[in-house]
């Protein structure tokens, strides 16, 4: 007997029995329980079929055979792979470091600790060789390692009844994905930033170099700033595709003003993008401003590496939760494993970051 007609059947012998608020709370789980069922019987692909039936069965309370946890024993339901896809699309629109277009985006299937191999670029270079002659000793650039762990976060619970289950106009997934999304950008946004590196990811300005420069005015920045921010940064990673400024809004809208000595915007458009002596801008709300404050990072983004784990999304439903069991509602919480770090071996760092005059 699959999970509907079960659940149907349930629900026919509750509706003749006297009712009582235990009964119409599980004959209200059990309704929402057949509507997400019958949601999902319009999905076409086998295997995916198969996960987000496994995955909407933990999300409304049924018995699920094959649920994998990651952390303890029966707690929490890995996601399809169709929810993972969409949850990371979205948090990767709410925090641009997560985006693989802007920074190394590595996608591992578990959460052991990962080591890639790191060099610096800023000193390597040739030289011609007469043949027969061995090449004269150099200093040669050193690769070295960094490890990338599998930090987890939680997300806050968000609570829902059994009537939004069984009432909403959107599906309950399409629901949580967009606040877990916003939840987990916010975390991880954060620490992407400005973690410490041990006990969180490394955050991009905390790994970043003095640029030495400094803001001429109190909380201003002009045009020769950051023209000398720009030549601070070692134009082997200078010239990568993926090198960027980061800043808050706050620092963007000051920027956004400036104009070069013939009155033309110092930002320009150019193919759909923003971009700052060439190079894209990126928005982060968790860079720093105001007066001595680190806000303005900028950088070779490739070699920022952001690690998460497949295997580290999953969603946990609490249904005795106090509080929330005695009014039919469960507790919905989100986890993902992330980890981050620059490349920073040798002398040369692939970021630099310049500081607001006091």
């Amino acid at each position: 007997m699959n999970p509907l007609q079960r659940y149907t059947e349930e629900a026919d012998q509750l509706t003749r029995q006297t009712q009582t608020p235990q009964t119409r709370a599980r004959l209200q789980f059990l309704l929402s329980a057949i509507k997400t069922c019958k949601e999902f019987s319009e999905v076409r692909a086998a295997d995916e079929k198969s996960a987000q039936t496994e995955f909407r069965d933990y999300l409304v309370g049924a018995p699920v055979e094959s649920r994998t946890a990651l952390t303890e024993a029966n707690t929490g339901q890995v996601v399809p792979a169709s929810f993972y896809r969409t949850l990371l699309i979205a948090v990767s629109q709410y925090t641009e470091l997560m985006n693989p277009d802007n920074v190394s985006l590595i996608e591992s299937d578990k959460a052991l600790p990962l080591t890639l191999p790191e060099i610096d670029l800023s000193t390597i270079s040739s030289a011609i060789v007469a043949q027969g002659v061995d090449a004269p000793p150099v200093a040669n650039p050193t690769i070295s390692g960094m490890t990338l762990k599998g930090f987890s976060y939680r997300t806050n619970p968000i609570a829902s009844t059994f009537e939004l289950e069984q009432d909403s106009f959107e599906s309950i997934t399409d629901i949580l994905t967009k606040a877990f999304s916003v939840a987990l950008a916010r975390g991880i946004g954060a620490d992407l930033v400005n973690g410490v590196g041990v006990t969180a990811p490394q955050g991009l300005l905390t790994a970043a170099a003095n640029s030495g420069v400094t803001s001429t005015v109190s909380g201003v920045w002009s045009a020769p700033d950051l023209a000398a921010v720009y030549a601070a940064l070692n134009r082997a990673y200078r010239v990568s595709p993926k090198c960027a400024w980061v800043m808050h809004d706050t620092t963007y809208q000051q920027i956004v003003a400036l104009k070069d000595s013939s009155g033309r915007p110092l930002l320009d458009i150019r193919e759909d993008q923003e971009k700052l002596f060439g190079k894209k801008v990126i928005i982060s709300p968790d860079m720093p401003v105001g007066a001595n404050a680190k806000s303005i990072v900028f950088g070779d983004l490739s070699q920022f590496h952001v690690r998460v784990a497949r295997n580290g999304v999953m969603v946990r439903r609490n249904v005795e939760a106090p509080l929330y069991a005695e009014q039919g509602a469960s507790l919905y919480t989100a986890y993902l494993k992330c980890d981050s770090a620059l490349n920073t071996v040798g002398g040369t760092k692939a970021a630099v970051y310049a500081t607001a005059h006091v």
